[in-house]
């Protein structure tokens, strides 16, 4: 019988505890002020989970289910190529690293059934992941001895409040009734441990920040248990289960390989005469200017991606983009002030999303709705039993941990018609779905008529009344509003995922819009222009990994996290594996 391999990866940090690690003094000192995309801590401390608002049309209710939705904490750039302004070379070091283990004697033994393996331990032993084998002239792309991509200790930090705000509103011990009944959850006391299966299940995308940042999340919620549980059993770690696929085919970002129809709705979005609208705006050409003329590219790989891992890890903006929150005082301000204005830092920054969340929110967020819909299933398969069959005993899923990417939070939340077009998930956000059953009869059937409602939460914000027919103002929802409103698309199979448009198809009735209008013939054979240029650099996708769309000076970079088509789609950040881009 051949052994089935297994590897644990761990969190590797020398100074790391049993206890709460303390944010770095050092950090967040540079600048006056930080994009809440940073989740610097006095960020990280307003996202607390908020107990259930009093509602006279509710009875008695207790919390059946959770599903936690993450993006990973603050990383690295995902890209070692990227074009962000003249000189920019940065050197990335790490200090968190990840730890690899064999499986023990123990567990060889049980794989392969051959009794005692003749060892006399079960001890076992550990490898240690660091990048910094090779010497100059050789080295990574980073340039130092970080991963593309990787979690940095700021992403740790923001991980482990994020796990210690679900053990404050779920975790609780049977013995002490001073928790809000009806947020009680995981029971310390019971019979199954909470972090067992099927209690917990643990899923994430093969990314090591996903990976260790849910990992990070879990110690956060029973750091103590862990150690507990490790004394006991002489010195063995506790084994959690993650779920997880080939990067190829995953469905935790929207994955172009997997369904080709997703290139026609990308396409047909960024023809359309709303994006040009954003794309030809007299904002844009003036941010367009000034990236050209001032910052000496002609083409910023992603204003986003550039900004952010600058600002938030205070490293050294250019001095034009340095006024966020700020005026600058230097000899050439009054000169940038006249020819570009103020707030260039948050202005790009607001460009860059806008162009970015675009594909996610068009015709009603038809592509995000596409995409999502493996995942929504996968929700749900841990949710409708409770509701269909009564499934209320202690073996059944309580908590479903996923760990996943900002192009895992937007079309999500989009698919729901509860995102913007200014918006962008910050690093560490927390997307929570939370089951209530009613178990009295005092409910008020005329907004609750089944015996569930759902409440969700998004970084520390209540977005229940925002879905379509809910009720306003009011925490809980009757959950067949939200099963109404995901049963068209959250689904598997007979999802349409072929591909049906040609160019000239997506072409058709934007082309003749745009035609009739001003300056019409010039803005047609620029569309032309920008659907061949993303055919052929998508022709070039598994050979050139710089991966780059040009738009109007703004080069788009993919960061999806899947086996997408052969050309960019929307940044996010880079992937550990060959052609393919994720955030």
């Amino acid at each position: 019988m051949a052994m089935t391999s297994l590897i644990l990866m761990l969190v590797g940090l020398t100074t790391m505890t049993a206890t709460a690690h303390t944010t770095n003094p050092y950090w967040y000192q540079r600048y006056p002020a930080y994009p809440p995309y940073c989740s610097i801590p006095s960020e990280m401390n307003r996202r607390s989970i908020p107990p259930l608002r009093p509602n006279v049309h509710v009875g008695d209710s207790r919390l059946a289910h959770v599903t936690a939705v993450i993006r990973h904490g603050a990383r690295t750039p995902w890209s070692g190529q990227m074009q962000c302004w003249d000189n920019y070379n940065e050197i990335w070091d790490c200090d968190l690293t990840t730890f690899l283990s064999p499986p023990s004697p123990r567990t060889v033994d049980e794989e392969e059934q051959n009794g005692d393996s003749g060892s006399s331990s079960d001890a076992m032993f550990l490898f240690e992941k660091r990048y910094d084998a090779l010497l100059f002239p050789q080295e990574n792309e980073l340039g130092g001895t970080c991963q593309k991509g990787q979690l940095l200790l700021r992403g740790y930090d923001q991980e482990l409040v994020n796990g210690q705000y679900l053990r404050n509103a779920y975790v609780f011990d049977g013995s002490n009734m001073e928790h809000d009944i009806t947020m009680r959850l995981l029971d310390l006391k019971a019979d199954i441990r909470p972090y067992d299966e099927p209690t917990l299940r643990y899923r994430s995308d093969d990314d090591q920040r996903t990976l260790m940042s849910g990992q990070v999340l879990l110690r956060g919620m029973f750091g103590t248990e862990f150690v507990q549980q490790t004394k006991v059993n002489y010195g063995q770690s506790p084994i959690i289960p993650l779920h997880v696929a080939d990067r190829s085919r995953d469905v935790l970002n929207p994955n172009h390989d997997e369904c080709p129809a997703l290139d026609d709705l990308y396409e047909t979005a960024m023809a359309s005469s709303d994006f040009k609208a954003l794309n030809t705006s007299t904002e844009f050409r003036h941010l367009y200017t000034m990236i050209e003329k001032e910052l000496g590219v002609k083409e910023m790989t992603s204003p986003l991606e550039c900004l952010m891992t600058t600002i938030c890890t205070d490293r050294t903006l250019p001095d034009i983009l340095d006024d966020y929150e700020r005026k600058p005082t230097n000899k050439t301000a009054a000169k940038w002030e006249a020819s570009y204005a103020n707030n260039r830092f948050e202005r790009l920054m607001k460009l860059g999303t806008q162009v970015e969340v675009f594909p996610f929110l068009h015709n009603d967020a038809t592509y995000s709705k596409l995409a999502m819909g493996p995942l929504w299933a996968e929700i749900l398969d841990k949710i409708l039993p409770i509701i269909d069959r009564g499934d209320r005993g202690a073996a059944r899923n309580k908590l479903h941990v996923i760990s996943g990417h900002d192009t895992t939070l937007i079309p999500l939340l989009a698919s729901l018609g509860i995102w913007g077009l200014d918006k962008w998930p910050p690093y560490a956000s927390m997307f929570l779905l939370e089951l209530h059953e009613f178990i009295d009869g005092r409910t008020d059937k005329d907004f609750y008529p089944s015996y569930y409602g759902f409440r969700l939460v998004f970084n520390g914000q209540v977005l229940t009344d925002q879905i379509t027919g809910c009720p306003e103002g009011h925490d809980i929802c009757d959950f067949g509003v939200l099963r109404n409103l995901l049963q068209p698309f959250a689904k598997r199979d007979g999802r349409m995922c072929e591909a049906t448009k040609t160019t000239a198809q997506l072409l058709g009735t934007e082309a003749s819009q745009i035609v009739s209008g001003s300056g019409g013939v010039w803005l047609y054979l620029v569309t032309i222009f920008m659907i061949i240029a993303i055919g052929f650099y998508g022709a070039k996708w598994k050979l050139k990994r710089s991966d780059r769309v040009a738009i109007a000076g703004i080069a788009e970079m993919t960061e999806f996290r899947g086996g997408y088509r052969d050309y960019p789609t929307i940044p996010s950040e880079d992937d550990e594996k060959p052609d393919m881009r994720v955030i």
